[in-house]
């Protein structure tokens, strides 16, 4: 026997987005949380041995600074990080992460992230210097 569902509230096209309204483009964010407009960035391309995820922690507590951690920052200079996500290792290792209140183009982020230059891991090789960064794919960026 089917049962019936009954629509109270009619599709989501009727949700605002913060800061600009409604939007019905294909992957666009749409932000009903937080209190102002998010983006979300994909920092890519950081060579064939990175290892994002031995990059999160100082287990030797020397207090050396890793790779995501010295992204983070950068992007902080222009953005709140609210969340971020790291794909391991090999040359699909990248960072995501979602900002509010970001001013950054991805061109300036891109050069801002490539100009950290040679190997920025602590505890293996992550090169920014062929870094890709890219926005454009909403928030499905792993």
């Amino acid at each position: 026997m089917a049962i019936g569902v009954t629509k109270v509230h009619g599709n989501s096209a009727g949700v605002n987005n913060v800061g600009s309204g409604q939007s019905f483009a294909n992957a666009a964010i749409i932000n009903t949380g937080i209190a102002s407009p998010i983006a979300a960035y994909k920092i890519g391309t950081l060579g064939v041995t990175a290892n994002l995820a031995a990059e999160l922690q100082d287990p030797s507590g020397a207090g050396l600074v890793g790779a995501v951690e010295t992204m983070l920052k950068i992007i902080s200079a222009n953005a709140t990080v609210v969340a971020f996500q790291v794909d391991a290792a090999g040359s699909s290792a990248q960072l995501s992460v979602i900002t509010e209140r970001s001013s950054w183009a991805d061109s300036d982020l891109h050069v801002s992230i490539r100009a950290l230059g040679g190997n920025i891991g602590a505890y293996g090789n992550v090169f920014p210097a062929l870094a890709t960064v890219t926005s454009t794919g909403g928030i499905k960026l792993a």
